[in-house]
C-alpha cells in the first residue's frame, strides 16, 4: 500500500505540523515576553547603558531552530524595538550617524541570526542524515538478525536430523541391552531411558502396560508425576488400534494423528514373546517432529518394542515400587513399610530375564 495515499498517515502528518507550529509560536511568545519584561524592569531600575534583552530570543531561537527561525526572530525583535516609533535624532548627530544608531542593533541581530542560524542549520541537516542512516542501519540489523534466527533454526534442524540418522553401533546397542538386563532398582529408570535413546534416538517416550482392560502408564523418563496420565481405556479407539489390531501408529498418517492425540508422535504394541498374538503394553515416542528421528525409525521402534516387551514384568514392578514409595515420601514413613510384594514367578528386579538376547542395528 502506498503511504502517500494513506489518509491516516496524512492526518498524522498534518497534526504533527500543527503541533510543531504551535510549539514554535509558544517559544516565540515566551522568549519575547521575558525579553520585553526584562527590558521594562531594567529601564525603570537601572539607569545607563546595558545589553538589550531582545538579544536573548534572537540567539536562543537561532541556536535552537536554525537560520530561518533566527531571521524571523531578528525581524520581530526589530519590530518590538521600534514599536512605539523611531527615537528622535540628537542635536549632535547628522543623518548618517542617526541611521547608524537606529540600525546598529537590528543589523547585529540579523548578523547573529545569519551566523548562528547557518551553523545550527548545518548541524540539524547532519543530525537528520545521521538519524536516517541509523534508522536504515537498524532496519538492516533487524533483517540480518531475522535471517540469523532462521539460519540458526535450520542449522539446529539439520543437526537433529544428522544426529537422528547417525547409526548407533552394534556394540553400543549391545552394551545398552546388557546394562538394562543388569539394572538394579536404583538405576533401572536411567538405563531404560538410555536404551530407548540408543535404539530410537527418542528422549521423550512412555511405556504403558495392559492392566484391568486398559493401557496404563507404567514408565516415563524425567520428572513426570506418576498418575498424571489417565491411560488408554478400552473404549478409546487408540486401545483398539494397539491391542486389537496391533498397529504401528505415526502422526505422518492423518488417521493415526487423530488416534494418537497428545500421546506422542509414534505408538506401537508391546507383544508377549511367548504369545505373538497377545499385546501386553504400548510404547509411545514423543518429541517435536518426526524429522528429529532416523529415517528407519519403524525398524528401530520394532527392535526397542521387542526388548521392552521382555522387560514388561520388571517395568511393572518398578511402577508399583514408585507408586508405593510416593506416599512414603509424603508422610515420612520408612520405605520398608510401603514395600510391594513381588508377584510369584516373576524375576527379581535386579536379575536378568530369561531369554534375553543381543539386539543389533544393521
Amino acid at each position: 500500500m502506498n503511504d502517500a495515499n494513506d489518509p491516516n498517515l496524512g492526518g498524522t502528518a498534518r497534526r504533527s505540523r500543527w503541533s510543531t507550529a504551535l510549539g514554535l509560536a509558544f517559544e516565540f511568545a515566551l522568549l519575547f515576553g521575558i525579553a520585553i519584561l526584562a527590558k521594562q524592569v531594567l529601564a525603570a531600575a537601572i539607569p545607563g547603558s546595558y545589553p538589550n534583552p531582545l538579544w536573548l530570543p534572537v540567539i536562543v531561537l537561532s541556536l535552537q531552530h536554525g537560520l530561518a527561525v533566527g531571521l524571523a526572530a531578528a525581524v520581530i525583535a526589530a519590530a518590538v524595538q521600534y514599536w512605539d516609533g523611531l527615537p528622535p535624532a540628537l542635536m549632535t548627530e547628522d543623518m548618517y550617524s542617526y541611521i547608524g544608531r537606529i540600525t546598529a542593533e537590528p543589523l547585529g541581530w540579523t548578523c547573529a541570526a545569519l551566523l548562528i542560524g547557518h551553523i545550527r542549520g548545518r548541524q540539524i541537516v547532519q543530525t537528520a542524515e545521521l538519524e536516517a542512516q541509523l534508522a536504515e542501519s537498524r532496519r538492516h540489523a533487524a533483517t540480518v538478525a531475522e535471517l540469523c534466527n532462521e539460519l540458526r533454526a535450520r542449522a539446529a534442524t539439520l543437526e537433529r536430523q544428522i544426529a537422528a540418522n547417525a547409526q548407533a553401533s552394534n556394540v553400543d546397542v549391545a552394551e545398552a541391552v546388557s546394562a538394562l538386563q543388569r539394572a538394579t532398582p536404583d538405576d533401572l529408570a536411567e538405563r531404560l531411558a538410555h536404551f530407548v535413546l540408543m535404539t530410537t534416538s527418542a528422549e521423550e517416550f512412555a511405556i504403558y502396560l495392559l492392566r484391568d482392560e486398559a493401557l496404563k502408564l507404567a514408565f516415563a523418563p524425567g520428572d513426570q508425576q506418576h498418575g498424571s496420565d489417565d491411560g488408554v481405556p478400552a473404549t478409546d479407539p487408540l486401545f483398539t488400534a494397539i491391542v486389537g489390531e496391533r498397529r504401528l501408529l505415526s502422526v505422518a498418517r492423518a488417521g493415526d494423528h487423530a488416534l494418537l492425540g497428545h500421546r506422542g508422535l509414534m505408538a506401537g504394541p508391546l507383544v508377549d514373546a511367548h504369545a505373538p498374538t497377545r499385546v501386553i503394553g504400548m510404547l509411545a515416542l514423543g518429541g517435536a517432529s518426526l524429522d528429529d528421528y532416523p529415517d528407519d525409525i519403524a525398524r528401530r521402534f520394532a527392535l526397542a518394542s521387542e526388548e521392552l516387551a521382555r522387560l514388561a514384568s520388571r517395568i511393572g514392578l518398578l511402577d508399583r515400587w514408585r507408586a508405593a514409595a510416593a506416599p512414603t515420601q509424603s508422610n515420612g514413613r520408612a520405605a520398608g513399610e510401603a514395600a510391594t510384594p513381588q508377584p510369584a514367578g516373576s524375576a527379581p528386579l535386579g536379575a536378568s530375564p530369561k531369554g534375553g538376547r543381543e539386539v543389533t542395528l544393521q
